[in-house]
C-alpha cells in the first residue's frame, strides 16, 4: 500500500517485452475468468502491464537463476486494497531461526532445485480491478492508480519484503512471545526506537518490546518517527545516511500493513496525501506513484539475504538515473502484504 499523485513522467509499454539479461523468470497462471486479467476487452494489456513490472523486479535480481510460478486473481475486491500478493510456504518447519524465507524466497537464493513443493504455485497476486481505476501506462485521468508502482510493490513483497510477526507476537507457527521461535529473514533487524531487538540472539521475542513498538503515534506525528518499528540492517542503514529505516507502525494494528512496510507518516507526511518517498510504503493515491526501487530498500533486500540485489554484471547497484533511463528508452504465514489507498 502507498500513495500517489499526478504528475508527468515516461514509461513505454515496450519494457514488457524487452530483452533483459535476468536470469529471474516469472510464470503467471492468470485464474480470474472473463474479468480481471482475463477481461476480453483489457486482459491482455493488463497481462503484459505486470510482466513489465516482474522485468523490472528480475532487473535487480540478474546474479540468480530461477522461474517463479505465481498464481494470479484480478477478481477480487475491497473498499480499501488495492493489490496483494504472497509467498507460498511449504519448507518444513524449521523449528527456530530466522530462515522463514518462504518457497519464492527459496527458489531464486537456491534455484528451482530448491523448491519445496515442485509442481505446486509459488505465490500469488491477487488485484482489485472491481473497486480501482487503473492507468497501466502513463495517461492518467483523475483517480486512476498506477499500475506499473503498485505491480512492482506487491512482486517486492512476494520476494521477501514483509515480516512474518502477527500482531499478539505469535511467529506464522503459532510459537507464542517468550520461546524461541521461527520468523523470517525481515524481523532478524526489526527493533525498538531504543535499539531493543524485538527478537533476540535466542529467537525470543520480547512481548513488551514488541507491544510497545507495534503500534506507535506517528501517524498524528506525535510522538514523531522512530517511535515505533525500525529496521537496522547494516546496508539499509548506510544507504539511509547512518539511520535505521523507519516501519509502519501506526496506533492501530493494519493486517497485511503493519510491519511490513517503509513509514509514510515519517517519509511522506507533509503534505498529507502527497506522493511517496519510496516504493515500499504502505499506501498511495491516485495518480503517477513511484516506479524505481531506491538504494535504501536495495540495502533491505541485501540485508535479509539477497545479497546481490541490484548488481550488475561489474557489481555496481543501478543508479536510480540509470533505472530512469532505462523505462524512459524501454517505454499467519502466507499472509498477503496489502496496498491500500488513502
Amino acid at each position: 500500500m502507498r500513495k500517489r499523485l499526478a504528475v508527468a513522467a515516461a514509461i513505454c509499454a515496450a519494457f514488457a517485452t524487452a530483452p533483459t539479461h535476468a536470469a529471474v523468470m516469472w510464470n503467471f497462471n492468470y485464474i480470474d475468468a472473463g474479468v480481471g486479467f482475463n477481461d476480453p476487452t483489457t486482459g491482455a494489456a493488463r497481462q503484459s502491464a505486470l510482466e513489465s513490472a516482474a522485468n523490472y523486479v528480475s532487473s535487480f535480481l540478474t546474479s540468480y537463476t530461477a522461474t517463479l510460478d505465481i498464481e494470479v486473481n484480478g477478481a477480487v475486491t475491497s473498499a480499501s486494497t488495492l493489490a496483494s500478493a504472497s509467498s507460498e510456504f511449504n519448507a518444513p518447519y524449521p523449528g527456530t531461526g530466522f530462515a522463514v524465507q518462504g518457497d519464492v524466497m527459496l527458489k531464486i537464493l537456491g534455484g528451482n532445485g530448491a523448491d519445496p513443493s515442485p509442481g505446486t504455485k509459488d505465490g500469488t497476486v491477487d488485484w482489485n480491478f472491481t473497486n480501482f481505476a487503473w492507468e497501466l501506462d502513463n495517461d492518467f485521468q483523475a483517480g486512476e492508480f498506477d499500475f506499473f508502482s503498485t505491480a512492482v510493490h506487491e512482486l517486492l513483497h512476494a520476494i521477501g519484503f514483509a515480516s512474518e510477526i502477527k500482531e499478539n507476537g505469535f511467529d506464522g507457527f503459532n510459537d507464542a512471545p517468550g520461546t524461541a521461535g521461527a520468523w523470517a529473514p525481515f524481523d532478524k533487524f526489526l527493533t525498538a526506537f531504543d535499539g531493543t531487538p524485538i527478537i533476540d540472539a535466542s529467537f525470543v521475542l520480547d512481548q513488551t518490546t514488541w507491544d510497545q513498538a507495534r503500534l506507535s503515534d506517528d501517524g498524528d506525528l506525535i510522538s514523531g518517527c522512530g517511535a515505533g518499528i525500525l529496521f537496522t540492517g547494516s546496508n539499509a542503514v548506510a544507504a539511509n545516511g547512518g539511520n535505521a529505516v523507519q516501519i509502519y507502525s501506526p496506533k492501530t494494528w493494519e493486517a497485511g500493513s503493519s510491519g511490513s512496510h517503509l513509514d509514510d507518516n515519517c517519509y511522506t507526511p507533509d503534505p498529507p496525501g502527497g506522493v511517496s518517498h519510496y516504493m515500499m510504503e504502505a499506501q498511495t493515491i491516485d495518480g503517477l506513484g513511484i516506479r524505481t526501487i531506491s538504494d535504501l530498500e536495495v540495502g533491505m533486500f541485501r540485508d535479509i539475504g539477497y545479497t546481490q540485489f541490484g548488481a550488475q554484471s561489474n557489481g555496481a547497484v543501478p543508479e536510480p538515473s540509470t533505472i530512469l533511463l532505462l523505462l524512459g528508452s524501454l517505454g499467519v504465514l502466507g499472509v498477503a502484504r496489502r496496498r491500500k489507498a488513502r
